[in-house]
């Protein structure tokens, strides 16, 4: 009896102690006190299935860098990236979708300066394009959006960009945890793999203010602050990546469409090896890079200025032109 009264005693404590650094962390707002909000907040909306997307027929600037850099973007009636204002794509005419996340989008960058629309830009190109690119996506995000923009389109092809920053989006719920101090518009969806080794989604998106007071700050804490020590955090999910990408790969098949990875690279330090245990055509951007190739970004981040897009787009031609995809 004395030691049943003990342990109550003691998980009585545990409990208090645990309620007292709850209660700091969300009064100090560790770990995730707002510092900052990312400008593409003001284009942007909570999505139920995709965490966030685009504000259809929303056109803007977009300000890089505290406004170092303006640029305009416009948005269609669902949400896609378009040249202009007003545009609006021909669902009957064969596409070329490109799925991924801000290089795709084309971050810092006019859609003509973009490497997507550099591509859209040969005469060569048989094929309407549209860019399906979000900021903040990672391979799972893509994922969902290609299956819900797909069958919109008459697709041919899609194109895959892939950056070593999508495995660890892959294995997070919170992108807080990987960006500190920033406000986003609401968690991301969270894929996994089942006994079967089948994707499934094991959290689906939430509003930060319904999701904040679901979990718990002081446990979230102790998961980055020791996981990062023992090389944890962020989890580099690279099976569940690559389940994403067959499912990519597979869903753009049974649609008829070819599907092909860019593999984004800025030097021989960006580890993707593991896309070669894929059954996937994969585009390497250190292929032939020019000189200084490492260094064609905006703003000293990881975002390719005009010089890299156009590297990247002829890459792209170039594969088209191999694999007779130039013929319509």
């Amino acid at each position: 009896m004395k030691v049943f009264r003990t342990l109550v005693i003691n998980l009585i404590l545990l409990l208090f102690v645990f309620i007292i650094g709850e209660g700091i962390c969300r009064f100090v707002g560790i770990p995730y006190k707002t510092h900052w909000i990312p400008n593409e907040n003001s284009f942007g909306q909570f999505d139920p299935d995709l965490g966030w997307s685009y504000i259809p027929n929303k056109s803007t600037i977009h300000e890089v860098g505290s406004g170092k850099i303006k640029k305009p973007v416009h948005f269609d009636r669902n949400g896609i990236r378009v040249p202009r204002s007003g545009f609006q794509f021909d669902s009957s005419k064969p596409s070329v979708l490109f799925i991924g996340g801000s290089i795709t989008m084309g971050h810092g960058l006019s859609y003509d300066e973009s490497f997507v629309g550099k591509f859209d830009a040969f005469e060569e190109i048989p094929y309407q394009v549209v860019n399906l690119g979000v900021q903040g996506y990672g391979s799972d995000q893509a994922l969902l959006a290609l299956k819900r923009h797909l069958p919109k389109f008459n697709t041919k092809v899609v194109v895959y960009t892939f950056f070593e920053h999508h495995l660890r989006r892959n294995g997070i719920y919170d992108r807080r945890q990987l960006i500190s101090g920033a406000k986003f518009l609401g968690t991301k969806p969270l894929l996994a793999l089942d006994s079967k080794k089948e994707l499934y989604i094991a959290r689906k998106p939430m509003l930060y203010k319904d999701y904040d007071y679901t979990h718990s700050w002081l446990l979230d804490l102790y998961r980055m602050k020791v996981g990062s020590m023992l090389g944890t955090f962020p989890p580099l999910p690279r099976e569940l990546t690559k389940s994403i990408i067959q499912e990519m790969k597979k869903i753009s098949n049974e649609n008829g469409a070819h599907f092909v990875i860019l593999n984004w690279r800025w030097n021989d330090d960006y580890n993707t090896e593991f896309l070669n245990d894929l059954d996937v055509d994969t585009i390497d951007t250190m292929e032939n890079a020019p000189p200084g190739w490492g260094e064609m970004v905006i703003l000293g981040g990881v975002h390719p200025d005009t010089q890299a897009s156009d590297h990247a787009a002829r890459l792209l031609l170039k594969y088209f032109r191999k694999k007779s995809l130039l013929v319509q």
